[in-house]
């Protein structure tokens, strides 16, 4: 199975950089940089993992899975800017605006987006079906999703109630999104793709409150950016809000939701088992 996920992994890795020449000027370069930190591939690899476990040829859709990456990328890049999160290392790596400068950043990230819908409409499907992962993927990035949720980080004053709507818009609803797409491919029914959503939001959830955790607990060498800076920015980490215990017991909940939804779809695909267990319990 390791060596499964590795193969995914290089071939989502190619697939990244395929039409990005550093060598044709700074925005290239930058974008190439922001690519070439090495990450967890979670989204693509979720997506992909879907796929096989329904029976359909995963690699064939490299391209639409490099997208989800890209995607995040992005947003990473526009995350890290001292406007917002104001972080100098992702990954182990400087962030891109250390790299190169905040200008430079903007534009990367701004590139790296519509360079993700390039690849989303090169995929080998019918233009409807396109279409209809485009419109899930733009609800889960933009007002009803992802920026929604880093606008609300951003207000962020303290309030303990709002924490899970954050997480969930700016964490889990491009997890959801990521396992959406699979199932436009796969043709679920309404009633799957719903029970599928849940899934994602649980993992989404999950997924965070982890990073949450390993903010306060993690070790930097392992996690690859700077720890224990969410207390001095008032950050909205569930940790300091709810205390240790009480996120680790979310965390177990939220994967038995969302192992309770994808057993009720018939999931039973060792990969994709192992890989949503690695997003909840994890080092880094």
């Amino acid at each position: 199975m390791t060596d499964y996920l590795k193969r995914l992994t290089t071939a989502v890795d190619r697939e990244l950089l395929d039409g990005i020449q550093p060598g044709n000027g700074t925005l290239e370069a930058a974008m190439h940089y922001a690519l070439t930190v090495r990450g967890k591939r979670l989204r693509p690899l979720l997506f992909l993992t879907l796929l096989d476990a329904c029976r359909i040829e995963a690699e064939r859709f490299i391209g639409l899975a490099s997208a989800l990456e890209i995607i995040h990328t992005y947003s990473l890049i526009h995350d890290d800017l001292p406007v917002m999160d104001n972080d100098d290392l992702r990954r182990g790596m400087p962030t891109v605006h250390r790299k190169f400068n905040e200008a430079v950043a903007l534009l990367a990230g701004d590139t790296l987006l519509t360079f993700a819908f390039e690849k989303i409409t090169s995929a080998p499907l019918a233009a409807e079906k396109v279409v209809a992962i485009i419109g899930i993927i733009t609800r889960c990035i933009g007002k009803q999703g992802m920026a929604q949720g880093q606008a609300l980080d951003l207000e962020f004053a303290g309030q303990a109630k709002i924490i899970a709507d954050i997480h969930r818009l700016k964490t889990a609803e491009l997890i959801k999104g990521s396992l959406l797409a699979a199932a436009q491919i796969a043709d679920f029914e309404d009633h799957r793709q719903q029970l599928l959503a849940r899934a994602g939001i649980a993992l989404g959830m999950g997924f965070q409150l982890a990073d949450d955790l390993l903010d306060i607990t993690g070790a930097e060498d392992k996690v690859g950016k700077r720890l224990n800076k969410d207390q001095a920015n008032r950050s909205p980490n569930a940790v300091l809000y709810f205390g240790e215990q009480a996120v680790r017991e979310k965390i177990d909940a939220y994967y038995r939701e969302a192992q309770a939804r994808v057993g009720e779809l018939g999931i039973e695909s060792p990969p994709f088992m192992f890989l949503m267990k690695s997003m909840l319990y994890r080092s880094q």
